[in-house]
């Protein structure tokens, strides 16, 4: 696995689909920023005010929605 980058798009690719789309435009980038992406999207399904909510917070909430989720089945 690669990880790719084109602009603020990042992707891990196997190494064929790197080679492939680095020809297109694409570059080589570390792994970590990868990473430190996928740690920071928005959290789903909340509104806006919730968002300066501390991290505990949120985390709190979502395992309550994900409670409720399973209660209700």
């Amino acid at each position: 696995m690669k990880t790719i980058k084109r602009g603020n798009e990042i992707k891990r690719v196997s190494d064929k689909e790197a080679i492939d789309m680095v020809k297109f435009g694409w570059e080589y980038c570390p792994k970590n920023l990868f990473k430190e992406g996928k740690k920071n999207k928005p959290v789903k399904n909340l509104d806006e005010e919730i968002d300066s909510m501390s991290d505990k917070k949120k985390r709190k909430l979502r395992k309550e929605n994900k409670r409720k989720k399973y209660e209700s089945k």
